[in-house]
């Protein structure tokens, strides 16, 4: 008797596989959006000279390939704040500001007040949660008076915009223009 092969691949996976276009036009969109987000990244020292980016990447964000853009390049916790731009494939983009705001209730009253309605603001315990459609982040329209007590306690707000991916020219355009209201705010404290 014959065994069948467990892990047989279905049409579309068989026809994935025995093709080059997959992967050669994966490949050409990655290094267009590596562009577009080091093309931010020069825009950002623009706006606020001094720091360096960093650009990583990785193949598994909740099984899907991303993409990041930090600015400024950190290292260890300890970082006055941060802009992350991150690409996730087959999601949108999403622009996020990680502010230090240890000690310092008038600078997260004013970061809270900037922010449009949809602005998500992270309510949960790991900072480093990339996952915009989780339950731990709340749209400032939204949060309860309970919440915004406990985020205002935090040592450290982080606040999220998702664009759509709608205009394959320039992914990130949306970015700029959420990331200078931050700049101003924290350096006007």
């Amino acid at each position: 008797m014959e065994q069948k092969w467990a892990n047989k691949l279905n049409n579309d996976e068989f026809n994935l596989i025995t093709d080059t276009w997959y992967p050669l036009l994966k490949k050409n969109a990655t290094l267009k959006i590596k562009a577009q987000l080091a093309s931010l990244g020069q825009d950002l020292e623009l706006l606020l000279p001094g720091f360096g980016s960093k650009i990583s990447s990785g193949e598994n964000f909740l099984n899907l390939p991303y993409m990041v853009l930090d600015y400024p390049k950190i290292s260890g916790n300890n970082f006055p704040f941060l802009f992350r731009t991150l690409f996730w494939w087959g999601h949108a983009a999403s622009f996020q500001v990680l502010v230090r705001t240890k000690d310092r209730p008038d600078l997260c009253e004013k970061l809270v007040e900037i922010c449009e309605d949809q602005t998500l603001i992270y309510v949960g315990d790991n900072l480093w949660e990339n996952n915009f459609e989780a339950s731990e982040f709340v749209a400032i329209a939204k949060l309860s008076e309970a919440q915004k007590v406990q985020v205002l306690k935090q040592d450290m707000l982080k606040f999220v915009w998702v664009s759509g991916t709608k205009k394959p020219e320039n992914l990130f355009e949306e970015a700029i223009g959420f990331y200078k209201k931050f700049i101003e705010v924290v350096l006007s404290a």
